[in-house]
Protein backbone atom coordinates (compact mmCIF):
# COMPACT_ATOMS: atom_id res chain seq x y z
CA UNK A 1 0.00 0.00 0.00
CA UNK A 2 1.16 3.62 -1.25
CA UNK A 3 2.32 5.87 1.81
CA UNK A 4 0.19 8.96 0.78
CA UNK A 5 -3.28 8.76 -0.87
CA UNK A 6 -5.82 11.53 -1.66
CA UNK A 7 -8.84 10.97 0.57
CA UNK A 8 -11.73 10.25 -0.95
CA UNK A 9 -13.94 13.00 0.36
CA UNK A 10 -11.89 15.14 -1.69
CA UNK A 11 -12.26 12.86 -4.86
CA UNK A 12 -15.75 13.53 -4.01
CA UNK A 13 -15.94 17.06 -3.87
CA UNK A 14 -14.15 17.51 -7.18
CA UNK A 15 -16.31 15.26 -8.91
CA UNK A 16 -19.68 17.40 -8.10
CA UNK A 17 -17.54 20.31 -8.72
CA UNK A 18 -17.07 19.19 -11.91
CA UNK A 19 -19.96 17.97 -12.61
CA UNK A 20 -21.59 21.41 -11.84
CA UNK A 21 -19.24 22.59 -14.13
CA UNK A 22 -20.27 20.87 -17.17
CA UNK A 23 -24.27 21.21 -16.20
CA UNK A 24 -23.65 24.79 -16.16
CA UNK A 25 -21.83 24.70 -19.74
CA UNK A 26 -24.35 22.66 -20.79
CA UNK A 27 -27.34 25.18 -20.69
CA UNK A 28 -25.41 27.29 -22.84
CA UNK A 29 -26.19 25.21 -25.17
CA UNK A 30 -29.80 24.88 -26.22
CA UNK A 31 -30.56 21.26 -27.99
CA UNK A 32 -34.27 19.87 -29.09
CA UNK A 33 -34.12 16.07 -29.11
CA UNK A 34 -36.44 13.91 -30.84
CA UNK A 35 -36.92 9.94 -30.13
CA UNK A 36 -38.99 8.25 -32.78
CA UNK A 37 -39.64 4.20 -31.61
CA UNK A 38 -39.51 1.20 -34.93
CA UNK A 39 -39.96 -1.85 -34.39
CA UNK A 40 -36.31 -3.84 -35.87
CA UNK A 41 -34.44 -6.82 -35.54
CA UNK A 42 -30.56 -7.36 -34.62
CA UNK A 43 -29.73 -8.16 -38.26
CA UNK A 44 -31.12 -4.24 -39.16
CA UNK A 45 -29.55 -3.12 -36.26
CA UNK A 46 -26.32 -4.37 -37.54
CA UNK A 47 -27.12 -2.76 -41.35
CA UNK A 48 -27.52 0.22 -39.06
CA UNK A 49 -24.42 -0.21 -37.82
CA UNK A 50 -22.42 -0.48 -41.23
CA UNK A 51 -24.51 2.35 -42.58
CA UNK A 52 -23.47 4.83 -39.66
CA UNK A 53 -26.84 5.31 -38.50
CA UNK A 54 -26.79 5.17 -35.47
CA UNK A 55 -25.91 8.42 -32.50
CA UNK A 56 -24.90 8.29 -29.00
CA UNK A 57 -27.97 8.04 -27.00
CA UNK A 58 -29.91 5.61 -29.31
CA UNK A 59 -31.99 2.94 -27.87
CA UNK A 60 -32.33 -1.06 -28.93
CA UNK A 61 -34.95 -2.52 -26.61
CA UNK A 62 -34.92 -6.38 -26.18
CA UNK A 63 -35.51 -9.49 -23.74
CA UNK A 64 -33.10 -11.99 -22.26
CA UNK A 65 -33.79 -15.91 -22.01
CA UNK A 66 -34.65 -15.00 -18.94
CA UNK A 67 -37.74 -12.38 -19.87
CA UNK A 68 -35.68 -9.63 -18.39
CA UNK A 69 -36.22 -6.28 -20.54
CA UNK A 70 -33.17 -4.48 -21.74
CA UNK A 71 -32.48 -1.13 -23.14
CA UNK A 72 -28.99 -1.02 -25.27
CA UNK A 73 -27.80 2.37 -24.94
CA UNK A 74 -25.17 3.65 -28.03
CA UNK A 75 -22.39 4.75 -25.91
CA UNK A 76 -19.57 5.41 -28.19
CA UNK A 77 -19.18 4.85 -31.79
CA UNK A 78 -15.71 5.04 -33.59
CA UNK A 79 -14.31 4.50 -37.14
CA UNK A 80 -14.20 0.24 -36.77
CA UNK A 81 -17.35 -0.31 -34.55
CA UNK A 82 -20.11 0.72 -32.09
CA UNK A 83 -20.66 0.21 -28.50
CA UNK A 84 -23.70 -0.66 -26.29
CA UNK A 85 -24.11 -0.47 -22.64
CA UNK A 86 -27.31 -1.53 -21.20
CA UNK A 87 -29.44 1.61 -19.85
CA UNK A 88 -29.98 -0.51 -16.47
CA UNK A 89 -28.74 -3.32 -14.76
CA UNK A 90 -28.59 -7.16 -14.56
CA UNK A 91 -30.98 -8.15 -11.73
CA UNK A 92 -28.49 -10.80 -10.73
CA UNK A 93 -25.49 -9.06 -7.69
CA UNK A 94 -22.30 -10.64 -8.43
CA UNK A 95 -18.51 -10.71 -6.55
CA UNK A 96 -15.58 -9.27 -8.61
CA UNK A 97 -13.71 -12.48 -7.50
CA UNK A 98 -14.52 -14.87 -4.96
CA UNK A 99 -10.94 -15.35 -3.52
CA UNK A 100 -11.72 -11.08 -2.80
CA UNK A 101 -8.21 -10.25 -4.72
CA UNK A 102 -7.72 -8.23 -7.80
CA UNK A 103 -4.43 -9.98 -9.06
CA UNK A 104 -4.46 -10.43 -12.69
CA UNK A 105 -7.30 -7.65 -13.33
CA UNK A 106 -10.27 -8.37 -15.15
CA UNK A 107 -9.12 -10.56 -17.68
CA UNK A 108 -8.58 -13.18 -14.94
CA UNK A 109 -11.72 -12.15 -12.71
CA UNK A 110 -14.79 -14.12 -11.76
CA UNK A 111 -16.94 -10.84 -13.19
CA UNK A 112 -15.35 -11.46 -16.49
CA UNK A 113 -16.08 -15.22 -16.48
CA UNK A 114 -19.43 -14.44 -15.37
CA UNK A 115 -20.39 -12.37 -18.28
CA UNK A 116 -18.48 -14.13 -20.97
CA UNK A 117 -20.55 -17.69 -19.57
CA UNK A 118 -23.98 -17.83 -17.57
CA UNK A 119 -24.95 -13.79 -19.12
CA UNK A 120 -23.59 -14.52 -22.90
CA UNK A 121 -25.86 -17.82 -22.31
CA UNK A 122 -28.94 -16.12 -21.79
CA UNK A 123 -28.83 -13.53 -24.98
CA UNK A 124 -30.96 -14.54 -27.63
CA UNK A 125 -28.83 -16.04 -30.68
CA UNK A 126 -30.20 -13.45 -33.01
CA UNK A 127 -27.59 -10.84 -30.48
CA UNK A 128 -25.45 -12.98 -30.30
CA UNK A 129 -25.13 -13.39 -33.87
CA UNK A 130 -23.92 -9.94 -34.39
CA UNK A 131 -21.95 -9.26 -31.56
CA UNK A 132 -18.33 -8.83 -32.36
CA UNK A 133 -15.08 -9.26 -30.00
CA UNK A 134 -13.82 -5.52 -28.82
CA UNK A 135 -10.07 -5.32 -27.75
CA UNK A 136 -10.06 -4.45 -24.06
CA UNK A 137 -7.33 -2.92 -22.28
CA UNK A 138 -6.07 -3.20 -18.45
CA UNK A 139 -3.28 -1.78 -16.46
CA UNK A 140 -2.43 -3.81 -13.58
CA UNK A 141 0.23 -2.91 -11.27
CA UNK A 142 2.01 -0.86 -14.23
CA UNK A 143 1.68 -4.07 -16.80
CA UNK A 144 -0.50 -3.15 -19.67
CA UNK A 145 -2.23 -5.91 -21.50
CA UNK A 146 -5.28 -6.42 -24.29
CA UNK A 147 -7.28 -8.90 -24.64
CA UNK A 148 -10.55 -9.59 -26.91
CA UNK A 149 -13.67 -10.15 -25.33
CA UNK A 150 -17.49 -10.51 -26.29
CA UNK A 151 -18.70 -9.20 -23.29
CA UNK A 152 -16.94 -6.58 -20.68
CA UNK A 153 -17.05 -3.34 -18.79
CA UNK A 154 -15.91 -0.13 -19.27
CA UNK A 155 -12.86 1.12 -17.41
CA UNK A 156 -13.04 4.41 -14.40
CA UNK A 157 -11.30 6.17 -17.76
CA UNK A 158 -14.22 5.10 -19.93
CA UNK A 159 -16.78 6.16 -18.05
CA UNK A 160 -15.26 9.53 -15.98
CA UNK A 161 -12.74 10.70 -18.35
CA UNK A 162 -10.56 10.29 -14.75
CA UNK A 163 -8.73 8.39 -13.05
CA UNK A 164 -9.98 8.89 -9.54
CA UNK A 165 -9.18 5.38 -8.01
CA UNK A 166 -7.71 3.44 -10.51
CA UNK A 167 -4.88 6.32 -11.68
CA UNK A 168 -4.51 5.24 -14.83
CA UNK A 169 -5.42 6.14 -18.24
CA UNK A 170 -7.68 2.71 -19.89
CA UNK A 171 -8.98 4.39 -23.31
CA UNK A 172 -11.09 6.79 -23.91
CA UNK A 173 -14.30 8.54 -22.04
CA UNK A 174 -17.51 7.09 -23.77
CA UNK A 175 -19.14 9.85 -25.51
CA UNK A 176 -22.29 9.13 -23.33
CA UNK A 177 -20.50 9.41 -20.20
CA UNK A 178 -19.88 12.78 -20.33
CA UNK A 179 -23.24 13.43 -19.39
CA UNK A 180 -23.09 12.34 -15.56
CA UNK A 181 -26.64 11.70 -15.57
CA UNK A 182 -26.02 8.46 -18.01
CA UNK A 183 -23.35 6.97 -15.10
CA UNK A 184 -26.43 6.69 -12.46
CA UNK A 185 -27.98 3.16 -13.12
CA UNK A 186 -30.94 1.43 -12.01
CA UNK A 187 -31.94 -2.04 -10.38
CA UNK A 188 -35.39 -4.03 -11.44
CA UNK A 189 -37.04 -2.00 -9.13
CA UNK A 190 -36.01 1.28 -9.80
CA UNK A 191 -33.60 2.00 -7.52
CA UNK A 192 -30.65 3.44 -7.83
CA UNK A 193 -27.52 0.55 -7.70
CA UNK A 194 -23.95 0.35 -8.17
CA UNK A 195 -22.14 -1.54 -10.61
CA UNK A 196 -18.60 -2.88 -11.48
CA UNK A 197 -16.01 -1.43 -13.62
CA UNK A 198 -13.08 -3.44 -15.34
CA UNK A 199 -10.67 -1.35 -13.78
CA UNK A 200 -8.40 -2.32 -10.66
CA UNK A 201 -7.99 0.10 -7.78
CA UNK A 202 -4.69 1.50 -7.01
CA UNK A 203 -3.02 0.33 -4.39
CA UNK A 204 -5.05 -2.13 -3.34
CA UNK A 205 -4.87 -5.30 -4.50
CA UNK A 206 -8.40 -6.27 -2.44
CA UNK A 207 -10.56 -3.59 -4.19
CA UNK A 208 -11.91 -2.78 -7.87
CA UNK A 209 -13.36 0.47 -9.25
CA UNK A 210 -16.94 0.80 -9.46
CA UNK A 211 -19.95 3.51 -10.11
CA UNK A 212 -21.77 4.21 -6.80
CA UNK A 213 -25.02 4.59 -6.43
CA UNK A 214 -25.18 8.76 -7.18
CA UNK A 215 -22.96 8.41 -10.33
CA UNK A 216 -19.60 8.64 -8.57
CA UNK A 217 -16.00 6.70 -9.05
CA UNK A 218 -15.94 4.19 -6.13
CA UNK A 219 -14.19 1.64 -5.59
CA UNK A 220 -15.15 -1.55 -3.78
CA UNK A 221 -13.79 -5.19 -2.01
CA UNK A 222 -14.09 -7.58 -4.77
CA UNK A 223 -15.43 -9.79 -2.53
CA UNK A 224 -18.65 -7.69 -2.12
CA UNK A 225 -21.61 -8.26 -4.79
CA UNK A 226 -22.56 -5.38 -7.14
CA UNK A 227 -24.66 -5.18 -10.22
CA UNK A 228 -23.33 -5.00 -13.68
CA UNK A 229 -24.64 -3.97 -16.88
CA UNK A 230 -24.66 -5.97 -20.58
CA UNK A 231 -22.18 -4.55 -22.29
CA UNK A 232 -20.72 -5.02 -26.26
CA UNK A 233 -19.52 -3.97 -29.57
CA UNK A 234 -20.80 -4.19 -33.17
CA UNK A 235 -18.37 -3.57 -35.97
CA UNK A 236 -19.34 -1.94 -38.87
Amino acid sequence: MREQRKPWKNYRRQQAANSLRKYKEDKKRMEITRKRTEETNWGQVKELVAAGSLKVGDEISDNLLTGQKMVYVVADITEEEVKFVSKDLLAERVVWNENGRSTGGFKESDLCRYLNEEVWAILPEELKAVISERECLQIVEGKEERFMLKLWLPSEFEVFGDSWASEVEEGQQFELFKDPRNRVKFDQDGERAAWWLLSVCAGYSTNACSVSYYGFASSSSCSYALRVPVCFSIKK
